[in-house]
């Protein structure tokens, strides 16, 4: 290979190593062992990779640097979206920056402000909350308007409705994945159904909400508030609303799930007090994560293109960092139901099943 001509990709493909992993040795962050840093470095010497950020932004206004802004590291859910924008992003040399919100509409729009001071090329956000009132709506409008030296910083909200219309969105259908959660349950003939979401307030309990009230709908019937709990994405919060509703007496034969960890939850419960599944109560969850697979039985789940839903917007938030103009776009990827053991004893469909926006 020419030296000067190497990037990070044929620096990994040479060492037998991640982008991620060449990124962390070269920036000195994150824990890798002494056998992959000479590795690493060995592959650099011999592809003559050279990468120097610093004289790169003394050309330029680009400091090669974005911000992914998430509300929380604890939810294994945005791991893979985080992986998927990381990834496109070290292969083009652009170092992400991870910061948490906490979920918090003020911390938020702190983290923001000071991203736009620090002068990054670009910011993934995925919001914690909706927040309430003008206030909110002012701050989700500016983030149209960040600027650097009189160069726009453009934003690409991911999982979040379409909040403004000039800011781009990637996400999950949730209508869609809803609906057809709900959908299998009904039509596995399961009809007081307990709807395990998530809270009011946050970005896609609205689309979620709606997906299932439209399944119930079809079927000519309605959602009952006495079935409906929020829960905040975990496995005790799925356990407590789940025994909360056996001791009330509901009679519950079928609950959807804001996650697979609440479905984990809630199956626990139900085991706990002698309920089988699915025979007496069927359970369906959402990510697709492989909690889904290990419990047991395993749980039928809308698998999320999360790894997809974070590659996507990498490449979005690129085209407008590299320029590009036009009309915000809202990106809505599929999602695919793995009909698993919580229901399969009843189902009717086949055991995958594809669901497309």
């Amino acid at each position: 290979m020419r030296r000067g001509v190497a990037n990070i990709k044929d620096v990994a493909a040479a060492a037998g190593v991640s982008i991620s992993t060449v990124s962390r040795v070269l920036n000195h962050s994150g824990n890798v062992d002494d056998g992959l840093q000479a590795r690493v470095k060995r592959a650099v010497r011999d592809t003559g990779y050279s990468a120097n950020p610093i004289a790169s932004s003394l050309k330029s206004t680009r400091r090669n640097q974005i911000a992914i802004v998430i509300p929380t590291l604890k939810r294994n859910y945005y791991t893979d979206i985080i992986k998927g924008v990381s990834e496109f992003f070290y292969e083009k040399e652009i170092i992400p920056v991870i910061l948490e919100s906490g979920g918090v509409f003020e911390k938020e729009r702190e983290l923001i402000a000071s991203l736009e001071k620090q002068w990054v090329d670009g910011i993934i956000l995925i919001p914690g909350q909706y927040g309430d009132g003008e206030e909110y709506e002012r701050y989700v409008d500016s983030l149209s308007n960040l600027t650097k030296s009189g160069t726009g910083i453009p934003v690409v909200l991911v999982e979040a409705p379409r909040m403004n219309p000039k800011l781009d969105v990637v996400r999950a259908d949730h209508e869609t994945a809803f609906y057809a959660m709900a959908e299998h349950l009904l039509e596995i003939g399961r009809r007081r159904i307990a709807y395990l979401g998530n809270a009011a307030s946050a970005p896609l309990y609205p689309s979620a909400t709606r997906g299932v009230e439209q399944a119930f709908a079809a079927y000519g019937l309605s959602l009952e508030q006495k079935y409906i709990r929020n829960n905040n994405y975990t496995v005790m919060e799925g356990y407590r609303s789940m025994m909360d509703m056996i001791r009330e007496g509901l009679p519950v034969d079928g609950v959807l799930c804001v996650n697979d960890q609440v479905a984990a939850g809630a199956l626990n419960a139900c085991q706990e007090r002698g309920i089988p599944v699915p025979q007496e109560t069927a359970i369906v969850g959402f990510e697709g994560t492989a909690l889904s697979i290990v419990t047991s039985p395993s749980i039928t789940t809308m698998i999320v293109p999360k790894f997809e839903i974070g590659e996507t917007a990498a490449k979005l938030l690129h085209r407008r960092m590299e320029g590009e103009r036009g009309e915000p776009e809202q990106i809505l990827l599929r999602v695919h139901m793995a009909v698993r053991a919580s229901t399969m004893n009843s189902a009717r469909k086949a055991l995958d099943v594809m669901f497309s926006e």
